[in-house]
């Protein structure tokens, strides 16, 4: 039976419905979503130039940059070019074109007036599309620093994760987990000998000034077993005791030596006085018993006798004279030999103490050099373990005033030609710092 209806008519019939989503010759097919898909495709198409156009819109050429230049309809006009060091791009027709500085549609609107312009093309129809940006920079600690290719849209996160990831170990000259103990050990040991050599050093000082006991409180400063500063403090206190008693013994020998001399030299001064006076009564009783003899009233032996007896005063007062001067002299090295122990000691105590000063700088410096290994290997053991504050990061932004320096945390936006700078510094850390700190405060 015919259905009245032409093969051919439902075969015309059948185009347009195929058009709107239904299958030639199946009239009674549902209706395919293909317009439906089209028509979103479309919308999608329209706002997408425009949201991209909105992201671009602040994007400002440089250096490094590669963008295509094309003109609709001239197949052979179609252009890849990288903006020089001089901030243009070599075009044809146009030659050399500023693009540093200028944004897409304004590097698009000046194209299009240059070839207006130059004559060769009318109403040029114009694309511009950047291809790849100019790279970023990262530097600091990071697995592979230097020149980065960027994306729009990239944070730091995403340029230290293109870098390779966070990375304090890449100087790292052996494993730090094992290295760590004995720099802690060699850091103790350190302060030690520091608070040893402090001590003596105080105990030096209060013994110049003649004292015998000293204050070694600020020893409790440094980061030592209060036990041991006990120890050291308790030992050099009687070391200084010990020092002072055996000076004072000594220099009292000498003291008592010079008093002896002074009291010898007294006694012989007065015997010398005696017989100096004994002398002149002797020479006056002369000088009677030879006028008696004279005379003839004194007999001539005694007048002998007399002269033997001060000739023997005299030769008596000679060896006091003598022993007088030896005393003299004696008391005189006796006193400077009282001045010489003193110089000398004193002078050994400023050079001992010269030399112990020297030593505690050097054990100072052994500090702070045993404080910044242990601060580096903490940082490193701070990363094994992942422990740690976030790292500090700043990015150098070139702008219209000059590069500036901004401090970003890890979700900010980072832009091309970006020099982004990243230091770990782990909270483990500090302990290296008050090293250096209560080395100067146990000055």
């Amino acid at each position: 039976m015919s259905t009245g209806r032409r093969p051919d008519a439902a075969a015309s019939e059948g185009g347009p419905r195929a058009g709107r989503g239904q299958t030639p010759g199946k009239a009674g097919a549902p209706r395919s979503p293909g317009p439906r898909i089209a028509v979103a495709a479309g919308l999608w198409a329209a706002l997408l130039p425009l949201a991209s156009g909105r992201a671009l819109a602040e994007y400002r050429l440089g250096t490094g940059d590669i963008v295509e230049v094309a003109i609709f309809g001239m197949a052979d006009y179609r252009r890849r070019v990288t903006v020089n060091i001089d901030g243009t791009v070599s075009l044809p027709f146009l030659g050399e074109a500023k693009a540093a500085g200028l944004s897409l549609a304004d590097l698009r609107k000046a194209v299009t007036t240059g070839l207006e312009a130059s004559g060769t093309v009318r109403n040029p129809d114009v694309t511009v599309e950047l291809v790849e940006h100019r790279p970023f920079y990262i530097s600091g600690d990071v697995a592979r620093p230097g020149a980065q290719p960027y994306r729009p849209g990239m944070t730091v996160r995403h340029a230290v994760a293109v870098a390779g990831g966070y990375d304090a170990l890449r100087f790292r000259a052996e494993n730090p987990l094992l290295a760590a103990p004995e720099m802690q050990s060699q850091y103790d040991s350190h302060w030690v000998e520091f608070v040893r050599r402090k001590a003596r050093v105080l105990s030096l000082q209060a013994e110049i000034d003649e004292g015998d006991t000293v204050d070694l409180a600020v020893l409790r400063q440094a980061p030592v077993d209060p036990r041991v500063i006990d120890q050291i403090a308790s030992l050099e206190t009687r070391d200084l005791a010990t020092r002072a008693a055996n000076f004072r013994k000594e220099r009292q020998a000498i003291q008592a030596l010079v008093a002896q001399t002074k009291t010898s030299v007294a006694g012989l001064e007065r015997s010398l006085r005696e017989s100096q006076a004994t002398v002149e009564q002797q020479v006056q009783s002369i000088e009677r018993t030879a006028g008696n003899a004279a005379r003839g009233l004194s007999p001539t032996y005694r007048l002998e006798e007399e002269r033997r007896a001060v000739a023997l005063l005299k030769g008596q007062q000679t060896d006091a004279t003598s022993r007088l001067a030896q005393a003299r002299r004696e008391l005189a090295e006796l006193e400077r030999r009282l001045d010489r122990t003193v110089d000398e000691h004193r002078s050994a105590l400023l050079q001992n103490l010269q030399a112990t000063v020297v030593e505690m700088e050097r054990e100072r410096a052994q500090v702070r050099s045993a404080g910044e290994r242990l601060l580096y290997t903490g940082a490193l053991k701070a990363q094994l373990r992942g422990t740690g504050r976030a790292p500090d990061i700043v990015i150098h932004r070139k702008g219209a005033d000059g590069t500036v320096r901004l401090a970003v945390e890890e979700g900010t936006e980072i832009q091309p030609d970006d020099v982004i700078e990243v230091v770990i510094r782990p909270d483990q850390l500090v302990v290296g710092a008050k090293a250096g700190a209560l080395a100067d405060a146990a000055r």
